[in-house]
């Protein structure tokens, strides 16, 4: 974790999170663990839901969410990309600007979430525990350390020939319950909307040429 350039982080809450990370003697990216793994019971932990629907093919949309970087599609209003990670290759690390070729098992994304313009910030951390090209949906679950514990799922189903609805589901717990019914709820609404509606407009202006 000590190759990771933290001058490069403009996110205060950011540096402090994997400075914790390193100080709790996560020395390897590999030593980053995720809160709820693959497969895992999950009937213990809350649940979130929403749908949204893309106008364009499942096979259209599964390659723009796989090959889209979170820093195309976040627009630093609510929530802000700080730098990803992979276990896979430790001495890799994708900061803000630098492009990205696709999503894969084993990476770790740090993201900044800005709540009252700003007057709160919050460090998320997750790490991509699985992806189903066949059943078209990928996993990815918060890691260790951060406020909430969960794990979430995008799916895609096929509607119509192009129409794609597309269904992100958490599962989530913290150790507020205020935080849990009331505070996660709404700001997490926020946060998809921001990614998916985001990510729906950029497919379309990228097909569009």
């Amino acid at each position: 974790m000590e190759h990771i350039a933290l001058e490069r982080i403009p996110h205060k809450r950011i540096r402090a999170f994997i400075q914790n990370q390193i100080d709790n003697n996560v020395q390897t990216v590999n030593d980053l663990e995720v809160s709820i793994p693959h497969g895992a019971c999950t009937k213990a932990l809350l649940k979130h839901e929403l749908s949204f629907t893309a106008k364009h093919s499942i096979e259209d949309v599964w390659d723009f969410y796989n090959k889209t970087g979170p820093n195309k599609v976040f627009k630093n209003k609510l929530v802000s990309f700080a730098l990803m990670l992979s276990k896979a290759n430790e001495s890799e690390v994708l900061y803000k600007e630098e492009p990205f070729s696709s999503a894969e098992i084993g990476q770790v994304y740090f993201m900044n979430l800005n709540i009252l313009k700003g007057l709160v910030q919050i460090a998320v951390s997750y790490e991509i525990v699985a992806i189903n090209e066949k059943k078209k949906f990928f996993e990815f679950s918060y890691i260790k350390g951060g406020k909430s514990t969960g794990l979430q799922r995008v799916s895609l189903v096929e509607v119509a020939p192009n129409q794609t609805k597309i269904i992100h589901t958490t599962h989530y717990r913290s150790k507020s319950d205020f935080r849990d019914r009331y505070m996660y709820p709404y700001f997490h609404t926020k946060v998809l909307q921001e990614y998916h509606l985001n990510m729906i407009e950029y497919i379309g202006r990228k097909l569009a040429g």
